[in-house]
C-alpha cells in the first residue's frame, strides 16, 4: 500500500479557473494536473487486491494499472491499460460523476481522507497521448467479411462500433446530426468538455477503419429494410430525443424554449458559430425549469451568452436535485441563483404573446414516493410570480421513438426500444443499445451498454452459440482481479490487450 493516503493533490475535487474569468468564456473550468502532481496523486492508490473501482465501473476501465503505471511515470503502459476497454478516454475522464456512484466513491481512501482522483489521472494519461506522443491503436483481429450498420453516433454507438471494428467486421455508423458524438457533442458545454478532446478521440476511432456518415436518418433517407438487405446485422443507438412535456396554461408562448433543443442549436456547429449567428433572444433575466444536469448545463450557457440574471428553479430542495453536486457549486460560483420548492402553474404574457412572468405553485415536501426521493405537494394559497425575458424547459428526456413509431419494433417503458438478454429486438437481425432501449443515462453506462450489444452481435454474425458467449465484465474485471497484479505489470505483453476469444 502507498503511504501517501490523506488528502488528494490540489484543491478539492478538483483544481478549477476563477469563477470570474469564466463566466465571460466557453473555456474549461476543469484544470489539468502537472506531471509531478499527477505522479504523487497516482501514488495514493492502495493497489487493492480486489480493486471494487474497476468492477463498479461500467467499462471496467484499469484503475489499478493505470495508477501503478503513472506513479512511476509510464504513461504509456497507462495509457495502454485503460485504452483497453475506453475509446473515449478524454471525454469520461471529464464527464463521469466519478464520486457519485462510480470509481472514486468506491475507492478504499473514501472512508478515511479523499478517494483517489481518478478522474484526473485518466485525464492526464488522456491529455498526455492526444498533445504530446501519440500511441498506437489497440490490435484488432482480421478482417472477417462481415458488415455491419449502427444508428446513432453518440458514445453506444461509438463504443459498439470499435469494438466491432477491433474483432475485424466492417463497421458503418449512421446519424442524422453534421458531427458525430450525440450528446456528448451537442449536449455537454465546451467548458465541461471540449470539442477538440472528443473530435480527437472520434477520429482515432474513424482510424481504426469506422465509417461513419453524418446527415443522414434512417427512416427518411435510407429505410432500415435496406440496412438489413445491405448488412450482416443493425445495431441501433439513436439515444434520447424525446421531451418530458408537462401542459401548463401559457407553454406555448413565446420566449418558451427547450432547454435540450437550445443546447443542441447552441452547439452542434460549435458555440462560435453560434455566437456569430444567435438565434435565441433570451433577454437577461431568464429561468430555467429542471434539476438535472442539462437544467444546470442550459443554465451556465445561457448566463455565458447573455451576461444576464439567470435562475433555476426546481420543484424539491438542493438535497435531492438529480445534477452533479460539483456542477451545482460550480454554478453557483458562476452567479447562477436557485429557487426550490417551486413549480409552474402557468405562464403570463405581454400583449405581443411574449412570456413576461410565471406564475408559481409554493410546494413542501411529503412522502418519498417510488424513487425513494421526498414528493412535492402544493401549499394551498401561497402562490406566487416570476418575472421573466425566457424560460428554457429541461424535464427530462425519454429514448428516440422515431424508428421505433414508423417500424412497428416492439417497445417497452417509455417508448424504449423492448430488447431480451442478448440486447435482440423483435425484428431478427436487429439489435439495440444504450438510451434508446433505457432513456438517458450516463456517457460511460451508455458506452457500456453499446459495447455488451457489439459483443451479442459479433457472436452473432459470427455464429458463435449462447454457451459460448463472452462476458465482457468477466473478461476483464475477473482476470484484473484474479491474475498476479505485479507480475502481470512486469510483463506487460500484447496478449494482455487483445480481444477475448
Amino acid at each position: 500500500m502507498s503511504a501517501n493516503t490523506g488528502k488528494r493533490i490540489g484543491p478539492f475535487p478538483f483544481p478549477k479557473s476563477r469563477p470570474e474569468s469564466r463566466v465571460g468564456n466557453f473555456l474549461e473550468v476543469e484544470q489539468p494536473y502537472t506531471k509531478e502532481e499527477v505522479m504523487i496523486e497516482a501514488d495514493r492508490c492502495a493497489r487493492c487486491l480486489n480493486p471494487v473501482c474497476i468492477s463498479i465501473c461500467p467499462l471496467q476501465l484499469d484503475v489499478r494499472g493505470m495508477c501503478d503505471a503513472v506513479a512511476a511515470g509510464d504513461f504509456t503502459t497507462a495509457y495502454r491499460r485503460i485504452r483497453e476497454t475506453n475509446a473515449l478516454l478524454g471525454v469520461t475522464a471529464r464527464c463521469c460523476p466519478q464520486m457519485h456512484g462510480l470509481c472514486e466513491d468506491a475507492c478504499v481512501w473514501h472512508l478515511d481522507g479523499d478517494p483517489v482522483s481518478i478522474g484526473m489521472i485518466q485525464r492526464f494519461v488522456a491529455d498526455w497521448e492526444q498533445f504530446e506522443s501519440r500511441q498506437d491503436d489497440p490490435p484488432s483481429r482480421p478482417d472477417t467479411g462481415k458488415r455491419i450498420s449502427i444508428i446513432g453516433a453518440g458514445p453506444a454507438g461509438l463504443a459498439a462500433g470499435e469494438l466491432l471494428r477491433r474483432y475485424g467486421h466492417n463497421v458503418v455508423i449512421y446519424d442524422e446530426l453534421p458531427f458525430p458524438g450525440g450528446t456528448a457533442w451537442y449536449g455537454i458545454p465546451d467548458y465541461h468538455l471540449p470539442k477538440d478532446v472528443l473530435q480527437y478521440e472520434i477520429e482515432r476511432i474513424e482510424g481504426q477503419g469506422v465509417k461513419i456518415k453524418n446527415g443522414i436518418q434512417i427512416g427518411r433517407d435510407i429505410s432500415l429494410s435496406e440496412l438489413i438487405a445491405q448488412f450482416d446485422a443493425v445495431l441501433i443507438a439513436a439515444g434520447s430525443k424525446d421531451v418530458s412535456k408537462i401542459n401548463v396554461p401559457g407553454i406555448g408562448s413565446k420566449g418558451i424554449y427547450d432547454a435540450y433543443q437550445f443546447l443542441e442549436d447552441v452547439y452542434v456547429l460549435g458555440v462560435n458559430h453560434y455566437i456569430r449567428n444567435p438565434t435565441y433572444d433570451l433577454g437577461t433575466n431568464i429561468l430555467v425549469i429542471g434539476g438535472g444536469d442539462s437544467a444546470l448545463d442550459a443554465a451556465r450557457t445561457a448566463l455565458r451568452l447573455t451576461e444576464g440574471k439567470v435562475t433555476i428553479v426546481y420543484r424539491r430542495t438542493e438535497s435531492e436535485m438529480p445534477a452533479d453536486p460539483f456542477i451545482i457549486e460550480e454554478a453557483k460560483e458562476e452567479g447562477i441563483l436557485f429557487k426550490f420548492l417551486a413549480s409552474p402553474k402557468s405562464y403570463e404574457t405581454t400583449s405581443e404573446g411574449r412570456v413576461a412572468n410565471v406564475e408559481m405553485i409554493q410546494m413542501k415536501l411529503g412522502p418519498p414516493d417510488k424513487t425513494g426521493r421526498r414528493s412535492p405537494e402544493p401549499v394551498e394559497g401561497a402562490d406566487f410570480k416570476m418575472e421573466c425575458d425566457s424560460v428554457l424547459l429541461a424535464l427530462g428526456r425519454g429514448p428516440n421513438s422515431f424508428l421505433q413509431k414508423k417500424y412497428g419494433i416492439r417497445v417497452g417503458k417509455g417508448n424504449s426500444i423492448e430488447v431480451d438478454g442478448e440486447h435482440r429486438t423483435s425484428i431478427p437481425g436487429v439489435y439495440a443499445a444504450g438510451d434508446v432501449t433505457t432513456g438517458e443515462t450516463l456517457v460511460v453506462k451508455a458506452m457500456s451498454d453499446g459495447r455488451e450489444a457489439a459483443q451479442r452481435v459479433h457472436e452473432y454474425v459470427m455464429g458463435i452459440p449462447e454457451e459460448r458467449h463472452v462476458s465482457l465484465y468477466d473478461t476483464y474485471f475477473g482476470r484484473r482481479a484474479t491474475t498476479g497484479f505485479r507480475e502481470k505489470m512486469l510483463g506487460f505483453v500484447e496478449e494482455n490487450i487483445c480481444l477475448p476469444e
